[in-house]
């Protein structure tokens, strides 16, 4: 894999910077602050995205860090080759994660695919960012080398199972401090101190034996009450029943001598009823009919004085005798007289419109008069322009016919010059004088326009003042004649009523008109309100009477003292028939309620209810003192119930304790088992890739130092110690740049043994610069090499680095 080339649109202070790499080294020499840095970051960034913890030493987080100087858009793209296949990245980053924009294509199709994700990096490299920053990518002055589970899973081909070599540290240091929580020999350990609590159940457990002895002895004794209590209780329900026997008994006497008392009640009332029902005969008049009789004969006197109120007075005949004559051809209607009304009105509406037209009329013809008799405007003036433009024309003319005449004249002794200089003036002052001809001829003519357009406009203005004169006149003329119209329907309205009234008495005998239609009508309607009134009355007189004598009764003028004699007489007897209908229902309710035979018969029970009583309350007394002894039995049970729940709960705590016991234990030894398991296989894995480490160690420390003794030791950790002074020591402790020179060497190392085929491109930003002159050298050397397998990103700012 390699890359091709890349375009940065906005980066930290890096912009619309396009750069193109080449197989090999690729050096970037630029100096200090041009940014080479950020282009390394941006590499970075483009394969892995932003990390979102602040890097080590670093002020600000990655993204605000490489935010543009000048704005723009943040971000860029990036060429790359992979398995043969060409690519193009386009990133571009927003405030967050959520707002970054990521897409990739296929340079020969330019084709969006979907071969790698926004995780880019990982998916290349089979390496995490923090492995990637460890190996591939060597940033300036972090050269030390330290090993991750994802180097580590790469180096034994198990990328894909990189997440089970990534817990292996946490899964180890998790079985520790389980171990330790659950320790036998420790005082903290969960075993250890389940044993003490294991120890003092037992003992507790030892106490509750007497109360489990106390208990079967209280036991004994409840038992024993109990079946007393229970022979009692048979012999008190014994009793029992043969108490509901003798009260069945005494319920029935006095049910007996109940009934007896309903039968004389009801023969009674049977004989009150016959004799209030004797004074009408044989049948009883009806409470409704009865009623509306009596209503009948109150609206009868009603009926009388009504018939006397609708009689007319001497007055009243010769006033009802004129109307009949006034309306022997109908009487108008009130919808009549109102469309009569509104003519009325309308006559004097319209002549008041007629009146106020007329005014306007006046008024309009005096203003079109006023228009007719204004001035005329006057013609224009001509301008004076036109023959002062003639003249100085003129004057021009024969100035430049002058001039040329002498100067054609050679008796004259002048100069040319000056006849040149006054015939250019006289045609130049020709030239003015036509301008103002023709400027003054075009002010007349315009004049002239505006006077035939104002001629134009007056006429106009005449002739529509005088249209809306006349088309007034021919309105003013037809509402005289709607006026002459409606004048001639209201005369002829009251010639058919015999009334006469000219204009201005119209609305008083309207109204009057109105007030005798009225009263006519009213007339009218009194008549046949009174033949009806006097029909009624008969009728009910006849009625009346007809049911006074169907019940014995003889017809007379007080009507309504009669019905009310007949009326109390009627509540007597129906007083005796619910009075004798309530004593029977009550005698046949009484019979539906009871076994009339059971009732009749002989009493069984042979004891009264006071002997029964007294057996009874002998044996409760009994049963109280026994419940009395169960109670007391009981309290104490209760208090020895509650120390051998106790007892259970120590038990059956236990018994859990002593399960949880033996399953922890168990359970430890499988950590112990899986502790040791894990580590021996982490160092068998490990110990599979340690020679080609080493191996690739010893070829690139060679080149650096011209050393190829063996004076160092890499573990199974990927860890690196050098020999000094016979001793194998920590690389920490030497100076910065040899600490530099073995941890160049040993990521190059870790590379070469993680990618044996395809090889990765390497990003170096400056790390010879803590390397002395002679190894600076060797440095130079060193890449010569490593361009031999790998695409090189070499960035420094210096030529001796280069």
């Amino acid at each position: 894999m390699k890359l091709i080339a890349c375009h940065i649109n906005n980066f930290g202070k890096l912009s619309d910077l396009n750069i193109n790499f080449n197989d090999g080294v690729n050096v970037i020499n630029q100096p200090n602050g041009w940014g080479k840095s950020t282009l390394a970051a941006f590499l970075k960034a483009m394969l892995y995205g932003f990390d979102t913890k602040k890097e080590p030493g670093a002020f600000e987080r990655e993204r605000k860090l490489y935010k543009p100087w000048q704005g723009g858009t943040y971000g860029g793209e990036l060429d790359f080759e992979a398995d043969g296949v060409e690519y193009r990245l386009v990133r571009t980053f927003g405030l967050t994660e959520k707002q970054d924009d990521f897409h990739l294509y296929r340079l020969a199709t330019m084709i969006e695919c979907d071969d790698f994700s926004t995780l880019l990096g990982e998916e290349l490299f089979d390496l995490d960012r923090s492995s990637f920053k460890r190996t591939i990518y060597i940033a300036q002055a972090d050269c030390m080398f330290s090993s991750s589970d994802s180097i580590s899973a790469k180096l034994g081909n198990m990328a894909e199972n990189t997440n089970d070599i990534n817990n292996f540290e946490s899964a180890t240091a998790d079985i520790k401090d389980m171990m330790n929580k659950m320790s036998p020999n420790r005082i903290t350990g969960s075993i250890k101190k389940r044993v003490n609590t294991l120890t003092a159940l037992e003992q507790e457990l030892k106490r509750y034996q007497a109360a489990d002895e106390a208990a079967a002895q209280l036991s004994e004794k409840i038992d024993e009450k109990t079946a007393q209590k229970k022979e009692l209780a048979g012999i008190r329900a014994e009793y029992g029943r043969a108490l509901q026997v003798a009260s069945e008994d005494s319920r029935k006497q006095a049910l007996r001598e109940n009934y007896e008392q309903l039968c004389a009640v009801a023969k009674e009332k049977e004989s009150n009823y016959n004799a209030a029902l004797a004074v009408f005969g044989d049948k009883a008049p009806d409470d409704a009919e009865l009623l509306e009789k009596t209503k009948q004969a109150g609206e009868l006197e009603s009926l009388k004085a009504v018939e006397d109120n609708l009689s007319f007075t001497p007055e009243e005949e010769q006033y009802l005798d004129t109307l009949s004559g006034m309306f022997k051809d109908g009487v108008p209607s009130d919808d009549g007289l109102d469309e009569m009304q509104k003519k009325i009105a309308n006559i004097q509406s319209v002549k008041n419109e007629y009146s106020h037209m007329e005014l306007k009329l006046s008024q309009m013809t005096s203003l079109a008069k006023m228009a007719g008799d204004e001035e005329e405007p006057e013609a224009p003036e001509k301008t004076k322009l036109v023959p002062a433009g003639i003249v100085i024309m003129v004057i021009g003319l024969l100035a430049a016919v002058v001039a040329t005449v002498f100067s054609l004249n050679e008796k004259y002794n002048v100069k040319e010059i000056m006849f040149l200089a006054v015939g250019i003036a006289g045609i130049a002052m020709a030239l003015c004088g036509v301008v103002m001809m023709v400027y003054g001829i075009r002010v007349n003519n315009k004049k002239q326009r505006a006077y035939i357009r104002l001629m134009a406009e007056r006429e106009e203005n005449i002739k529509q003042k005088e249209i809306p004169i006349q088309e007034l006149k021919e309105q003013l003329e037809q509402i005289q004649n709607g006026i002459t119209s409606m004048e001639q329907e209201v005369s002829q309205f009251f010639d058919s009523f015999s009334i006469e009234a000219d204009e201005s008495q119209y609305q008083e005998k309207l109204y009057e008109l109105r007030t005798k239609a009225h009263d006519y009508s009213r007339f009218n309607e009194q008549i046949g309100k009174r033949a009806k009134t006097k029909a009624d009355y008969e009728k009910a007189k006849a009625s009346l009477d007809e049911y006074l004598s169907l019940y014995g009764y003889d017809s007379a003028a007080e009507y309504t003292q009669a019905l009310a004699q007949m009326k109390k007489q009627l509540a007597e007897v129906g007083f005796a028939k619910e009075n004798m209908d309530s004593a029977m229902q009550k005698k046949k309710q009484f019979e539906n309620d009871n076994d009339m035979d059971k009732l009749l018969a002989p009493n069984e029970c042979p004891y009264t209810l006071d002997e029964l009583n007294e057996m009874i309350s002998k044996v409760e007394n009994s049963l109280d003192e026994i419940r009395a002894s169960l109670v007391q039995y009981g309290r104490q049970m209760d208090d020895l119930q509650e120390q051998l729940d106790m007892r259970d709960e120590k038990e059956q705590e236990y018994r859990n304790c002593k399960q949880i016991q033996a399953e922890e234990k168990h359970k430890y030894e499988i950590l112990g088992l899986t502790s040791d398991y894990l580590t021996r296989a982490r160092e068998q894995f490990t110990a599979r890739y340690m020679a080609p480490i080493s191996n690739g160690f010893q070829k690139y420390f060679g080149i650096l130092t011209e050393n190829t003794d063996r004076d160092w030791q890499v573990d199974a950790n990927i860890s690196i110690r050098m020999k000094e002074q016979g001793q194998l020591r920590d690389v920490r402790t030497m100076s910065a740049g040899y600490k530099d020179l073995i941890g160049i060497c040993m990521r190059f190392a870790l590379v070469d043994a993680m990618y044996p085929l395809e090889k990765p491109f390497l990003i170096l930003d400056d790390p010879f610069v803590n390397l002395d002159d002679e190894k600076l050298a060797r440095g130079r050397r060193l890449l010569a090499v490593l361009s031999q397998d790998y695409q090189v990103i070499y960035f420094t700012c210096h030529g001796s680095r280069e």
